[in-house]
């Protein structure tokens, strides 16, 4: 049995030749698809537009659980990202992201996380 870990490793040894793109191209793109994650009204956006429906993108999202890596995550400028990656994988979230009242409720959680973070890290 392997881990997504041991398949997404495999997944990254595939050249250049078979993806179109350089190792650093790759990097980039997921980099930054990664981060795109962090925004409630993409993950609709997707959910809207059923990519949600296709085996090939969970799998691609099960794949990038490698950013969780430290050596991959120091690169992430939104780290709650992975927090995100991670709800991805629940075929219930992934239902309910497509909701716009959903999709304003985590928004705004977000927002307000954001907004009282420093205020509430001086406390501690």
């Amino acid at each position: 049995m392997t881990t997504s870990l041991d398949s997404a490793e495999a997944l990254r040894r595939v050249g250049s030749e078979e993806t179109g793109c350089s190792d650093q191209q790759r990097f980039s793109l997921e980099l930054e698809f990664v981060q795109c994650l962090a925004n409630p009204h993409y993950l609709n956006w997707l959910s809207q537009n059923r990519y949600f429906d296709e085996p090939a993108f969970i799998k691609y999202l099960d794949y990038l659980q490698y950013w969780r890596q430290p050596h991959y995550a120091r690169f992430l400028t939104y780290p709650h990202a992975l927090f995100f990656l991670d709800l991805m994988q629940s075929p219930d979230f992934r239902t309910a992201i497509g909701q716009a009242a959903v999709k304003e409720m985590v928004h705004s959680q977000q927002f307000y996380f954001w907004q009282h973070f420093r205020a509430n890290r001086l406390k501690s």
